[in-house]
């Protein structure tokens, strides 16, 4: 009996054991990279972002949408792309459901689009997206967002971060026009690395922190960041959306992951957003996880 249970206790430490060799290391670069991220002076995060922006000049490139850690209060974000918060409207909206039997959606994000290879019927759009329980989204493209305009919903707001718009260097592939990710963004442009040879030799990881600040990895996928532009990085099949008025096929317009403080979509989730070229109101959202 005693050598069973014996038998049985060292199993289950040797597995615990397996299990924080295995683990220890990952979760000991998170807390290095996350480390090295907090006490990175304004002025390098400024500088890494700024040779990124340079790079993406000399090539494909899209817009990465960067959450920005301060919470914003002013009426100028009601118009400007951010997460949380309240969403614009105008006369006449009002608040999507979220469930068949009426409950409120969820608010998301909103993006004001400034990516000029989605051509000029979409520039200074104004794209809404709230999350249903649904395979479709909804979604409300504004075509000329000011504060005048603004009708506030009533719903109790959630703290708001701002997006920031930084230009990324992409590759095209198989798969379309794709941002490239920490890892191909040292090694193809070293420049971005120079300003963070003094805090780190871990470049891929805190440059991870810096596109996303305080996400728990090293490393970015598409479940953990958000862009507009170039193609969709899919997890599921893809969409094919049409138009419900001329019935054209839809353009990619951005995605989202689990960006969203406070709302978790799917089990790493990530949206896609579409709209109409001809008919530019007409947007819609799909939500996929893995």
């Amino acid at each position: 009996m005693l050598t069973t249970v014996a038998w049985i206790l060292g199993f289950v430490l040797g597995i615990v054991g397996l299990f924080v060799l295995i683990c220890l290391p990952h979760n000991v670069r998170i807390w290095r990279v996350r480390r090295v991220y907090k006490s990175l002076p304004t002025e390098v995060v400024d500088q890494v972002l700024e040779f990124i922006e340079q790079a993406a000049a000399r090539g494909p490139s899209v817009t990465f949408l960067r959450l920005a850690e301060d919470v914003a209060y002013d009426d100028a974000v009601l118009v400007q792309s951010h997460v949380g918060g309240v969403p614009y409207a105008e006369s006449g909206d009002e608040w999507p459901h979220g469930t068949p039997e009426g409950n409120p959606a969820k608010f998301l994000l909103q993006v004001r689009l400034d990516e000029p290879s989605l051509g000029d019927q979409w520039q200074g759009r104004l794209i809404v997206v709230f999350l249903v329980f649904d395979a479709e989204q909804a979604v409300r493209s504004y075509a000329a967002p000011y504060i005048d305009k603004y009708i506030p919903f009533g719903q109790p707001p959630r703290p708001c971060n701002r997006l920031q718009s930084v230009r990324m260097p992409a590759e095209g592939s198989e798969h379309g026009k794709l941002p490239l990710l920490p890892d191909r963004l040292c090694n193809d442009f070293p420049e971005i690395t120079v300003p963070l040879e003094p805090y780190t030799s871990d470049f891929a990881g805190v440059l991870a922190q810096i596109l996303r600040p305080n996400v728990y990895g090293y490393d970015l996928d598409a479940p953990g960041i958000a862009y507009v532009g170039g193609d969709p990085m899919l997890i599921q099949n893809p969409h094919d959306p049409v138009c419900d008025q001329c019935g054209k096929p839809m353009r990619f317009l951005f995605q989202f992951g689990e960006v969203v403080p406070g709302v978790q979509m799917a089990d790493d989730g990530v949206c896609y957003v579409y709209g109409c070229d001809d008919h530019p109101d007409r947007c819609k959202g799909f939500v996929d996880s893995h």
